[in-house]
């Protein structure tokens, strides 16, 4: 039987940990309802369960009681993300056997190609964290995106983060629609679109 999911603000946290309106957790916790609208519009769907967008956007160097990181969300993302994409090269190309398969997947799922689209969108400036070489490291990766627009090839270091909130961003929906694969798979090409458009045309060469 599938879970249901409550209905749910970002200011049920303020009761259930009793935050005060003047802490200034409470102030951040505030500011990011405008930023949940934000990100709702960018990816085309709206949360049910806030609360969850905001900690798939909460770095472990972030330490607080009222919401923890967003790794176990990273994890559920990057599960969800593999399997909706070996579903849709299986039905794509029927004619690979599954060694080709496996890699094609991996190239679609790789650190960059998730990075760029954390790039394009700008998710890094919704993240909570406390990383103070992240700006830095971001403006780099984009100057590099530059020089190649399509993909480096493992030319390119990426910062692991921007695909990590790629994936935490889909483990979070994928929980909030209560689990529906073809809700998430939806959501996800909404956003990922432009960017995987590569995906399709290009990564079939690099396997085969």
């Amino acid at each position: 039987m599938e879970e249901k999911l409550e209905q749910v603000s970002l200011s049920s946290l303020f009761q259930e940990f009793h935050i005060s309106e003047n802490d200034e957790t409470a102030h951040l916790l505030q500011s990011w309802e405008r930023y949940v609208e934000e990100v709702e519009e960018i990816i085309g769907y709206k949360f049910k369960n806030p609360n969850l967008l905001y900690q798939a956007f909460t770095h472990s160097s972030i330490q607080e009681n009222c919401c923890e990181s967003y790794e176990r969300l990273e994890y559920v993302g990057d599960s969800v993300l593999n399997l909706l994409i070996a579903k849709e090269h299986y039905f794509l190309h029927p004619d690979l056997p599954p060694g080709k398969l496996t890699r094609l997947r991996a190239a679609n799922v790789d650190t960059e190609k998730l990075a760029r689209v954390a790039v394009k969108y700008d998710f890094h400036k919704y993240l909570r964290h406390k990383k103070p070489l992240l700006k830095g490291q971001v403006e780099e990766f984009r100057d590099a995106t530059l020089e190649y627009p399509l993909h480096s090839t493992g030319l390119i270091d990426p910062p692991k983060v921007l695909a990590d909130i790629v994936e935490s961003l889909i483990g979070a929906v994928y929980i909030d629609c209560n689990f529906s694969m073809d809700t998430t798979w939806q959501v996800l090409c909404c956003f990922t679109l432009n960017v995987y458009i590569y995906l399709w045309i290009n990564s079939i060469a690099r396997v085969v």
